[in-house]
């Protein structure tokens, strides 16, 4: 059997499922910078290293994880150099083999030189999506190293709920400002004389802002439509809030709650200026969400999906299809599998 040693930042939650299925055909390792370990309820082992952070870069101890990977056949790295003991060692590596994990280039021409060396040096390169596939081969990376592993999560209940009963308008994430759920709850104060009374806002995730959104909702008069339910990972609960959801509204970008989302049969409506991640690829307007051009347009977009359950329906049904046809984790397993093995 194989052993991969997979070198992430933190062990995201989201993350065990692939890690999990992936160790059902590797002896699999994830060395990561996580406050604590959770061996014993994965099928995975993990190794922690400290990190000192000093402005964006995080630093590690690149001896202890150049002596770690030479244990491996096969070593998945984050593509990113604010992380630099998780890419330098490479640089001299021996004979094992060498995966690069991201996604698209950054704003910033030098680092994107520096990441297309990178990328000509690794074996093979994981990408969430095919976004930067043509702009990686223009710059020179070989169209033979390139594997797909689109990012997805892992819903134990998906199941397609489009038709049933709606009653609210649902955001799941982390409540930053750049998600824009400020926007969002003034647009849905703005149609309360249009839409019927039992219609809320369900607000799903947790952050500092929250203080700031409810004090907002206060203001608007709408403190009683516009429900704060803190983070939630239970997927019986998750399942019961996405049921009732015409949509899943993200203003501002957009991640892996768009697969959330279609998991359940979900459409879902944002802006197309944002700086999306490359979920956003999943998207068509008007088949499985609805993309907007303009913030003003969002608060009229509310009110015509409450107008329109049908088409709503319906599009809740073509975002489910997508998920099951085309992105539930034994797809993103595949690109992980495909990469270690070719």
């Amino acid at each position: 059997m194989k052993s991969v040693l997979i070198l992430q930042d933190v062990l995201a939650h989201y993350r065990r499922p692939l890690f999990d299925e992936l160790a059902k055909y590797y002896r699999v390792t994830i060395l990561h910078s996580s406050r604590t370990a959770r061996t014993g309820f994965n099928h995975f082992d993990e190794i922690i290293i400290p990190e000192l952070k000093i402005g964006p870069i995080h630093l590690q101890n690149a001896i202890s994880i150049y002596r770690i990977k030479q244990q491996f056949d096969v070593v998945i790295s984050m593509c990113d150099l604010r992380w630099p003991a998780y890419i330098l060692p490479f640089i001299w590596r021996c004979s094992l083999k060498w995966i690069l994990w991201g996604h698209r280039y950054s704003s910033r021409p030098f680092v994107n030189v520096v990441r297309d060396l990178l990328l000509k040096k690794a074996d093979r390169i994981l990408l969430y999506s095919e976004e930067d596939v043509s702009t990686m081969i223009k710059r020179g990376v070989d169209p033979n190293k390139i594997c797909i592993a689109p990012n997805t999560v892992y819903i134990p209940n998906h199941a397609d709920m489009s038709g049933a009963d709606k009653s609210s308008f649902l955001f799941v994430g982390r409540l930053q400002p750049r998600k824009r759920i400020d926007l969002l709850i003034r647009a849905f104060s703005e149609i309360q004389d249009r839409i019927p009374r039992n219609i809320v806002l369900d607000i799903v995730g947790g952050g500092l802002l929250e203080p700031q959104l409810q004090n907002l909702a206060i203001r608007l008069g709408i403190a009683k439509k516009v429900i704060f339910h803190g983070p939630v990972f239970d997927s019986i609960k998750l399942a019961g809030l996405f049921s009732r959801a015409y949509a899943y509204v993200s203003p501002g970008p957009v991640g892996l709650g768009v697969l959330h989302s279609f998991a359940y049969g979900v459409p879902v409506v944002t802006l197309r200026k944002a700086r999306h991640g490359p979920e956003f690829q999943n998207l068509i307007h008007f088949k499985n969400s609805v993309i907007l051009e303009n913030e003003s347009d969002l608060a009229s977009a509310l009110e015509w999906i409450c107008d329109n359950f049908g088409t709503i329906r319906t599009l809740g049904h073509n975002a489910y299809i997508h998920y099951i046809q085309n992105r539930t984790i034994n797809h993103m397993l595949a690109g992980f599998r495909k990469a270690i093995e070719d």
